[in-house]
């Protein structure tokens, strides 16, 4: 199977398993059409209508909202659905999903994206590069933000994504997602790519630190590249 294929055959994660409702928006049975909204957001990130298109998000309608994510935030005009391609083909049952407008948490700190409670943390896998991802043993990018994710494998570099900078490892733990044992990792340059909050914030800066020594642990070589801070 081609890899621009992957994001058309969901029958490789049968749609049993996943949330109804997503497993309804990923179909061909919803025409996946993106708010005007949604779409001025991607392109100001720089993502192209091919990625857009090749990743499959798209704009949720708002009644789904509150299913898709299995809680209601009655402030939320609208959400963009961004899925995460499952490796092996086809796509996880897991999601994020982009919030407009942004909400603040009980500390004023501003949410811009929000996923199902108890879903965890996965990697998230740009279809353009794959297979140079999966297969090969160049140095591979790894990314805090699906989007930037996104862009970085526009320009043709091998990019898998995290989100957010303690997005590599499950709570309570320092070891790697299990996510990261599809990755040739054993004397691989990871090209580190952290928001650039990592300069001045010191929380960001030890996460960096501790997803550097986990990588290092594996076999790969690590390297710090700083991001413009997220806008």
């Amino acid at each position: 199977m081609r890899y621009a294929d992957l994001s058309r055959s969901l029958a490789h994660n049968p749609g049993a398993r996943m949330n109804p409702f997503l497993s309804f928006l990923m179909s061909d049975a919803f025409p996946g059409a993106l708010h005007p909204e949604h779409c001025a957001d991607l392109r100001k990130s720089g993502l192209t209508d091919e990625t857009t298109r090749l990743q499959r998000i798209r704009s949720v309608p708002p009644a789904t909202i509150g299913r898709l994510l299995g809680f209601d935030l009655p402030s939320i005009r609208s959400a963009m659905l961004i899925p995460f391609p499952d490796p092996a083909g086809g796509f996880m049952d897991h999601i994020r999903v982009k919030i407009f407008p942004p909400v603040n948490d009980r500390d004023g700190h501003s949410i811009k994206y929000l996923q199902p409670k108890h879903s965890g943390s996965r990697l998230f896998f740009p279809l353009a590069t794959l297979g140079r991802v999966l297969a090969t043993n160049s140095p591979v990018w790894l990314v805090e933000g699906e989007k930037k994710a996104l862009a970085v494998a526009q320009l043709g570099l091998p990019a898998v994504g995290f989100c957010g900078i303690e997005g590599w490892h499950v709570g309570g733990s320092r070891q790697l997602l299990a996510d990261f044992g599809v990755l040739r990792l054993q004397d691989r340059v990871v090209e580190l790519a952290i928001d650039g909050d990592v300069d001045t914030n010191p929380n960001v800066r030890r996460a960096a630190r501790r997803l550097a020594d986990a990588l290092r642990a594996r076999g790969a070589e690590p390297r710090l590249v700083v991001l413009p801070v997220a806008a």
